[in-house]
């Protein structure tokens, strides 16, 4: 179970960080809401997923094949996270 948690970190890490921070960089642009936080976050989350692991890192799919998390498990996961946080930051 800890093995699989920390692949997830690993694949996560490579995402959450920058999309947490253009999400900042764009909300600071067009004023401070968390609504605005929310809806960037979730354009640019599967945006940044799709540019890592579709386009640049291709082969790394295998990577976490090999530990059980197929592409389309990983590919929910990045939408259903993405509306979790924007929904919680529509009541916010």
């Amino acid at each position: 179970m800890m093995k699989n948690l920390t692949i997830l970190q690993i694949f996560y890490g490579k995402l959450l960080i920058p999309t947490v921070l253009f999400s900042l960089l764009i909300i600071s642009l067009t004023g401070f809401s968390y609504q605005n936080f929310g809806l960037c976050f979730f354009l640019i989350f599967p945006l940044l997923h799709y540019f890592v692991y579709e386009v640049r890192l291709k082969n790394e799919y295998y990577f976490y094949a090999n530990f059980g998390f197929s592409k389309r498990l990983l590919w929910i996961s990045t939408l259903v996270i993405s509306l979790i946080v924007k929904t919680i930051t529509l009541f916010l």
